[in-house]
């Protein structure tokens, strides 16, 4: 049977498994096959990606899709997405009321706008969310959800919800037990910060004459409040027998946590880190980068490429809140104003191939597990985050010796700027293929929005 589409002579990239020479055929928007550089089946059009490296599409599996704009127009800025080379995101998204009535609202915005594929977590704030969940497994297709230790004792006051639960450690222990008796595949993402560290640090600080400034955000949650944090986690979770994801680890004090406690650690865990903590220090020059938890010091950003490198964190993901410079600064310029969170989509996979690979030597098959198969495996997404037969046909297949210097335009983000701006990064995809449809060609998309499917979960 003649293929639709055979991509000759490229160095294929394996997650966790080398790097080698081959020829990949697609037919139906999958991989048919995977065959030596001799072989040439007949297909109907054939690309040649001789120089180039082919990894799996990334799976970015925490965004914030529709916090500052329409969740529709977040949607049609995934186009930023596909230019960096992701073709699936998971979506966080919280709300106090039923997602019985939220949901399918949400879905039918990305089904009408997403670039690229998608599937939700959902995050659990009610005693209704905990009574629902078996629901949302089976009629939403959520096997994914979100537990945010940093709202702590705050759900009521802070967001006027009346019935939210405390989001303590008793919380996050019946839900851990819940979770194992549904299913060992049911996913719990954990945001870790000792808040009770944070708000008096936040009162003291504002009391004080503080510069603007990333470094005054950085002392507000220290690395080791999240390393506290972090460890009361995954303890409970040994107990529990749960199935967690710690979210953006940000400091060099949890990855000596990691380092230290893997018997903790070695079933049942895995660990998120994001771009901005690898390339950001707390010495930017501006508060574009203001996020929680905050980028800290070059000392923690060295750590956390010993993390990767070591074992201890397992994948990447880009907390991507998409705003506009009025928007971030809306309230104010000052460091207690300016709002959380920026887009960082476009960019996570040059930056992991150019300060991973090309400068610290992390192999590039260790680079896609990170941002391939350990996300589609913790978020339960078959078919997903590789390269052999019978999978979706999502590939980024980029160039490692082209530099690029980082603007939104670059990026075709909807966002006015980047807190990456101004850096250079190699890798950047050349063509970008979501189900075997090629939707960025030489760095601009070619495709519709609308195209991305909501991917329906099951255990």
């Amino acid at each position: 049977m003649v293929l639709d589409l055979l991509i000759k002579n490229g160095d294929v990239v394996f997650p966790g498994n080398g790097v080698r020479k081959a020829n990949i055929g697609i037919r139906d928007g999958k991989i048919a096959g995977i065959y030596s550089p001799e072989q040439l089946p007949e297909a109907a059009k054939v690309l040649d990606a001789e120089g180039l490296h082919i990894l799996p599409g990334v799976i970015d599996a925490h965004q914030h899709l529709g916090i500052y704009n329409s969740v529709e127009d977040d949607f049609r800025g995934t186009k930023e997405h596909a230019v960096g080379g992701i073709t699936t995101l998971v979506n966080y998204d919280r709300a106090p009321e039923s997602y019985h009535s939220l949901f399918p609202k949400w879905k039918e915005a990305g089904e009408s706008n997403s670039y690229i594929d998608f599937a939700y977590s959902l995050g659990i704030l009610t005693e209704q969310h905990i009574e629902e969940l078996e629901e949302y497994v089976d009629r939403l297709g959520v096997t994914s959800f979100k537990f945010f230790r940093n709202y702590e004792r705050q759900l009521n006051d802070k967001f006027k919800i009346g019935n939210g639960i405390h989001l303590s450690s008793y919380d996050l222990m019946r839900l851990l037990t819940k979770f194992r008796e549904i299913s060992p595949k049911l996913l719990l993402a954990i945001h870790c910060e000792n808040m009770d560290i944070n708000r008096a640090l936040t009162s003291k600080l504002k009391k004080e004459d503080v510069e603007d400034s990333l470094r005054t955000w950085s002392k507000t949650s220290p690395g080791y409040a999240e390393a506290e944090s972090l460890l009361s986690t995954v303890y409970l979770n040994h107990i529990a027998g749960g199935n967690v994801f710690l979210v953006h680890l940000s400091s060099g004090a949890s990855v000596d946590v990691l380092e230290n406690i893997q018997w903790l650690t070695s079933k049942g865990v895995k660990v998120e880190t994001c771009p901005h903590y690898l390339t950001l220090t707390e010495e930017e020059p501006t508060l574009h980068a203001k996020v929680g938890p905050p980028v800290h010091t070059q000392w923690d950003q060295d750590r956390l490429w010993e993390g990767i490198a070591g074992g201890w964190i397992n994948a990447i993901g880009t907390d991507h809140v998409p705003n506009s410079k009025h928007v971030k600064y809306k309230s104010g310029p000052g460091v207690w104003d300016a709002q959380y969170g920026f887009a960082g989509a476009g960019a996570l996979l040059p930056l992991m191939l150019t300060e991973g690979y090309l400068k610290r030597g992390i192999p590039l098959e260790r680079i896609a597990d990170i941002t391939s198969r350990q996300v589609a495996d913790s978020f339960n997404l078959p078919g997903k985050g590789r390269i052999e037969v019978h999978a979706d046909a999502d590939l980024a297949i980029v160039d490692l010796q082209e530099w690029k210097t980082i603007t939104p335009e670059l990026l075709h983000s909807d966002s006015d700027y980047s807190v990456y701006e101004g850096k250079r990064a190699a890798g950047w995809p050349v063509y970008t293929l979501s189900r075997g449809e090629i939707i960025v060609d030489h760095g601009v998309p070619v495709a519709s929005n609308g195209r991305g499917k909501y991917i329906h979960r099951t255990l």
